[in-house]
């Protein structure tokens, strides 16, 4: 009797540490392939973002041309066909990006559900925006054949982009949630076996566990190039010091900072190059702001940096020691070196703020002023004229010799 509860008690602990060993590797194989998809999520939103930028980028620049600006039409024709490869690769998927199909009901339905299909509306923006790029900048058809590609860029297209955007955050909502699961019901599994048979194996299990938890916050809450905080998490982060700086009465104020030229620097230095400036930038903002200053990049090259405790003279003071640093920075890209300058534009929140947009438009607005103004410079909302408001500006191609200006 005694050796047979031996066998037993064998039996039992061999099979509770196989159990423990299996579910571990199930736990480590399902975590990874949630991590590849969360990757790819990101991938897809950074080029869904992207879209729209492009979408508005393409109607300024037919614009542009039809107003007889020879060097917008280059410029047009290689955003149009930026955009329908990028539509083409966020349809079909592309291995080499790790984007996904999208083959979810919800994405199906947007790309190609109905009669106006984000799908046929693309198709049918980029049409058209072929035709203006064709056409002759003085021709007397441009005004009209230019009015339906301005209505698309405000609404109906916007909005389909917009819409992917959110489904695609939804999605990766959804995979986040689907972890917790697997998360949970692993570590039920194995906590109750570990207190029964061996707590030595217990700690090194949570170890990972928690690593690829944080792995995918990170994944989830950061811009994958930068480590910046993404737009989501920025403004999260940012709600919470208005909350705390209405409670105590305290100022707050945001800094909207912009590469300038960044296009040029792309078309100078590749987008290796352009990469490596935005790396610089927010790795030198991240060393150099404080720890309470909540620092995000918003898309392309623009960032923001919600300064608490700083009333706007201080943000002033702030932004320009950020403005001059960033301007005697260095960035080495392929053996060579990079200059860059950035232009900023700092608003102060309202005392009774509970958001975060009108003090945006406002610092957006001091951005475009600063841009307006010949770069390289820090511009505050108070030192705008009265009705002043956001506008597209297009920075002029860069010259090799000229690189670092």
């Amino acid at each position: 009797m005694t050796e047979l509860s031996g066998r037993s008690l064998t039996v039992a602990y061999v099979t509770a540490l196989v159990l423990v060993a299996l579910m571990s590797l199930a736990s480590h194989l399902t975590l990874h392939q949630v991590l590849d998809q969360h990757q790819g999520a990101a991938s897809v939103l950074n080029i869904s973002g992207r879209q729209r930028m492009l979408s508005q980028r393409i109607a300024g620049l037919a614009g542009q041309w039809s107003t007889g600006d020879a060097s917008a039409r280059a410029a047009l024709r290689a955003s149009i066909d930026q955009f329908a490869l990028s539509h083409a690769r966020l349809r079909q998927g592309d291995a080499e990006l790790q984007l996904p199909p999208a083959s979810t009901p919800q994405l199906q339905a947007l790309y190609f559900g109905g009669e106006h299909s984000l799908d046929a509306q693309v198709g049918e923006f980029i049409a058209k925006a072929r035709a203006v790029e064709e056409m002759a900048w003085n021709d007397p058809a441009m005004p009209a054949a230019l009015a339906p590609i301005y209505a698309a860029a405000r609404e109906p297209l916007l909005g389909r982009l917009d819409a992917v955007v959110r489904e695609h955050e939804r999605t990766s909502r959804e995979q986040l949630q689907l972890l917790q699961r697997i998360q949970n019901v692993s570590l039920l599994v194995v906590l109750l076996t570990l207190l029964a048979e061996a707590f030595g194996i217990f700690r090194p299990m949570v170890r990972r566990i928690a690593g690829y938890t944080k792995r995918l916050v990170a994944i989830a809450s950061t811009d994958p190039l930068t480590g910046a905080l993404n737009r989501r998490s920025f403004t999260d982060r940012a709600l919470a010091e208005l909350a705390r700086a209405r409670r105590y009465e305290r100022p707050v104020s945001l800094l909207m900072i912009d590469a300038d030229r960044f296009k040029a620097v792309n078309d100078t230095y590749g987008h290796a190059g352009g990469d490596a400036v935005l790396r610089a930038l927010a790795g030198h903002l991240t060393a150099t702001l404080r720890p309470s200053d909540v620092f995000g990049r918003f898309g392309g090259e623009e960032f923001a940096v919600l300064l608490p405790e700083t009333g706007l003279v201080s943000a002033e003071i702030v932004a320009e020691r950020i403005c001059a640093e960033l301007a005697a920075l260095p960035v080495q890209s392929n053996g060579q070196e990079i200059r860059f300058t950035v232009s900023i534009g700092i608003a102060e929140f309202e005392s009774e703020a509970t958001d975060i947009k009108a003090t945006l438009d406002r610092a957006d607005a001091a951005l475009y002023q600063a841009k307006a103004r010949g770069r390289n410079r820090v511009v505050t909302d108070r030192a705008l004229p009265s009705g002043d408001a956001p506008h597209f500006l297009h920075d002029a191609p860069l010259q090799p010799s000229t690189a670092a200006a």
